[in-house]
């Protein structure tokens, strides 16, 4: 004890140690301080991650931040089994990656060697990159002066995508699509699921994430009572897979916007909750100046910066269509001053989309002060018989000069049969290009002013809430049925020979 205190004191002072013992004391007492060192690192995951960041990431210095202590304290309450379903949505460059899939697996293995971890992200190279990362780092001599007793790994399974260590401890790398078919593990970690440039707008590629997590993923856990599994991702769509997962009420939610929005505040099961007070306030300043969200705003676009920095992928304040573009009526020009008066249907596509996608029908109303007024939207799911049906009783009600019908499917049998069996003029609607591409086109007449929407109705809110999220809506049916309309009417006037033709 007397030793360690004289270390306390400048060495220039210590006149009865000559130079020789002076080196012995440092040399001890570093030695202590490498063993507290170890000690808080191996009990501690944020201590592990400070230390161990060195080795990771040599030219970049760790800077701590609250964001990190939250994700570390969610860890180890998932390596607890206190918590088995974890969400947690993060801006890029938040050193996720780094924390989650590199650090964690490598101090999880450090409480209990026999965990065996599966590791997905959207393409095999990234998940064999931070396998790679992470066994680095067990091989490296920081880790093996702390702890090479605890465990080791195998020689005869010792590869990129897989290695195991000696207690029979796991890892295994692969991308969401490559199939792990005959595997298990007892932590499922999903990094980065959907590629970033194409999940925000292919509904297709959302669809194969979400395919291969509910099909395959999430049947390989080992125990499905202690099983845990951690997905850490960038928000992209409000149907990528965090949306997916969260719906089902199951799954411990972390969510850490850039910027501070007051009414999406984070508080989780576990007292955490995002510190921040001020409307706007940056998650780390010292990491991400506010220069440097104001580029990656202007990169990324208003539903990228929405969805990857915000972790809301509706924008808080709209998105291709802002409301506040449409006027609003509490009560209807005259029928004096009405011109037109046409209904719009978009049906469900294809077959498997009868019981998942909605039937839309849009009454519009075009005025002569050169408004066009919506007054009625339909929206509900059915069967073809059924659709059909209300399509003729919605005819009966509104008497429209026209009713258009997208020209696909089940409205291809809709367009004849409707010709066949009713007095109305109907007339087909070939889209052209993408939803999102047709809605983009016909916008600035929703700009300019001449769009017309109720201040009340009970159609309304949900109409809303789909035109102003798109294109990240879950649904895009009643935006398919506005860009139909602006189209129609942009394009299209009433005519004695549109008449005739739509009859025949």
């Amino acid at each position: 004890m007397q030793d360690m205190q004289l270390l306390e004191l400048n060495p220039r002072v210590l006149n009865s140690h000559s130079d020789e013992e002076w080196l012995k004391l440092a040399e001890k007492r570093f030695e202590i301080e490498c063993q507290e060192m170890y000690a808080q690192a191996e009990k501690s995951l944020h201590a592990f991650i400070e230390s161990a960041w060195p080795i990771i990431e040599p030219s970049r210095p760790f800077i701590g931040n609250w964001h990190i202590d939250a994700i570390c304290t969610h860890l180890e309450a998932v390596t607890r089994g206190e918590i088995l379903r974890l969400v947690i949505n993060i801006p890029p460059r938040s050193s996720k990656s780094t924390i989650v899939s590199v650090m964690w697996p490598v101090w999880v293995w450090l409480q209990d060697p026999t965990r065996r971890f599966l590791t997905v992200s959207h393409g095999d190279r990234l998940a064999v990159r931070d396998a790679l990362a992470s066994r680095r780092l067990l091989t490296s001599s920081w880790f093996q002066k702390g702890w090479k007793d605890k465990f080791s790994l195998t020689g005869d399974q010792n590869q990129k995508s897989r290695y195991e260590n000696n207690h029979r401890g796991c890892r295994m790398a692969f991308g969401i699509g490559s199939g792990i078919t005959g595997e298990g593990g007892d932590m499922l970690i999903i990094d980065d699921p959907h590629d970033a440039k194409s999940a925000m707008f292919s509904e297709k590629e959302r669809q194969n994430v979400l395919d291969a997590f509910d099909q395959e993923l999430s049947t390989r856990l080992n125990d499905s009572e202690k099983s845990a599994i951690v997905i850490i991702m960038q928000r992209l769509h409000g149907e990528d897979l965090a949306g997916h997962v969260l719906k089902t009420g199951q799954y411990e939610h972390l969510c850490l916007p850039m910027e501070y929005e007051s009414a999406r505040k984070c508080i989780t099961c576990l007292g955490t909750q995002d510190p921040r007070t001020i409307e706007g306030e940056l998650l780390c300043p010292e990491r991400f100046p506010l220069a440097w969200v104001a580029e990656q705003k202007r990169t990324l676009g208003t539903y990228g910066a929405s969805g990857q920095l915000q972790q809301s992928p509706v924008p808080a304040k709209g998105g291709l269509i802002k409301l506040d573009w449409f006027q609003r009526y509490s009560v209807l020009p005259t029928k004096d001053q009405w011109i037109q008066v046409v209904q719009f249907w978009d049906t469900a596509q294809k077959a498997n989309e009868l019981l998942n996608c909605p039937w839309v029908c849009g009454t519009w109303v075009k005025a002569k002060n050169g408004g066009l007024y919506l007054i009625d939207v339909f929206r509900e799911w059915m069967d073809y018989p059924q659709g059909k049906r209300i399509a003729k009783s919605l005819a009966e009600k509104y008497n429209p000069h026209v009713i258009v019908i997208e020209d696909k499917s089940t409205g291809s049998s809709l367009i004849q049969e409707m010709k066949k069996e009713t007095k109305f003029s109907i007339l087909p609607f070939e889209p052209e290009a993408d939803k999102i591409t047709r809605l983009a086109t016909e916008s600035p007449a929703v700009e300019s002013g001449r769009i017309w929407l109720p201040y009340i109705a009970s159609w309304l809110p949900a109409f809303e809430l789909e035109i102003g999220g798109f294109p990240l809506s879950a649904t895009m049916d009643q935006a398919d049925m506005l860009s139909m309309a602006l189209r129609y009417f942009q394009k299209k006037k009433i005519s004695v020979a549109d008449v005739l033709a739509g009859k025949k």
